[in-house]
């Protein structure tokens, strides 16, 4: 019997340490709920745009504006223009609620701000058409900008993040074009084409568990083909899918423009296979000629209407690799 209400005791025990534990813990989320709706009642914001339809500034005498249209940011002035939507995302998270460090109430006018003539304007539109330009002024030493909203009298006094991410020129806002995401070890064929000479080197694979792996020229059927040293195929294959897009000077090209890259007759042509998801996919690049200060290759991914720089260095470690591979 004594064992039995032991035990009786020892849950009852249990459920009010249970009972003690969810209390504090529900008043322990209560009062970190009242501190944050403290702190975010004492902040003091310039603007509360729910929607925003377009954004707009000027930055030494070039303006930039963007409107979103079907959930895209699109450059008002070349609506083929690759926009980085990530970067203007984050612009709009700023300016649709522009939190100021203070309010300079009672403080002196626009003129010792610099405000009057101010060093940049951001114009944000709503979904209804409702305009907010923002005015930004003079920094202050510790790095802070007077600010403004057009048409009230009252300067602000912000962070720098607006103007950091309104210093900004056109060529900031362009997304480059993204190669397939996949690590050399997911690539099963690689041909490249330099001219009339052609090669094509194909992966087996021997053990999954322990990653063992058989490159063969042309073909595996045949033991003959195969290539004696596995390493600059693996290099080959690191490196294919190591490449990056460093600029494009082209995001609309035409047929009648290849030349100019001299991408009309492509100096070398890579295309490898890799697998992904247990799919097979194959990506494919045209190299043409050197860029004007022979940095970088003009390259061209199948159909694509970007031509792209691609750093010559790494280019040809593509391609002069080819060189090493022997049976």
């Amino acid at each position: 019997m004594k064992k039995k209400n032991g035990l009786i005791y020892g849950a009852a025990a249990l459920a009010l340490l249970c009972a003690v534990y969810v209390g504090v813990g529900q008043y322990m989320d209560r009062s970190q709920k009242k501190t944050e709706d403290k702190e975010e009642a004492s902040k003091v914001y310039m603007t509360d745009v729910s929607d925003v339809l377009s954004v707009s500034y000027d930055r030494d005498g070039e303006e930039l504006s963007f409107t979103k249209k079907d959930g895209t940011w699109i450059y008002d002035q070349d609506d083929k223009f690759p926009v980085k939507q990530e970067k203007m995302d984050g612009i709009v998270t700023t300016v649709s609620k522009l939190e100021a460090v203070r309010k300079l109430e009672g403080g002196d006018g626009f003129g010792a701000y610099g405000l009057d003539q101010p060093i940049r304007t951001v114009t944000v539109t709503a979904a209804d058409n409702k305009k907010s330009v923002i005015l930004l002024g003079n920094a202050t030493e510790d790095g802070d900008y007077y600010a403004a909203i057009q048409g009230e009298d009252t300067p602000y006094l912000i962070s720098s993040s607006l103007f950091t991410e309104t210093d900004s020129g056109l060529d900031d806002f362009m997304a480059l074009e993204e190669f397939p995401a996949v690590a050399g070890t997911d690539v099963t064929e690689i041909t490249v084409t330099k001219g009339e000479s052609s090669k094509h080197f194909v992966k087996k694979k021997l053990d999954d568990e322990k990653g063992t792996i058989e490159w063969y020229k042309d073909s595996a059927d045949s033991q003959e083909n195969k290539v004696e040293d596995n390493s600059p195929l693996n290099v080959l294959a690191d490196s294919l899918t190591s490449l990056k897009v460093k600029s494009c000077p082209n995001y609309n090209v035409n047929d009648s423009q290849l030349k100019d890259y001299g991408l009309d007759q492509p100096s070398a042509v890579i295309t490898y296979t890799y697998n992904k998801n247990g799919k097979d996919e194959t990506f494919s690049l045209s190299v043409g000629s050197l860029n004007e200060d022979s940095s970088c290759y003009y390259t061209r991914t199948e159909n694509s209407a970007y031509v792209n720089e691609i750093e010559k260095a790494s280019i040809d470690k593509c391609l002069t690799i080819n060189g090493e591979i022997s049976k």
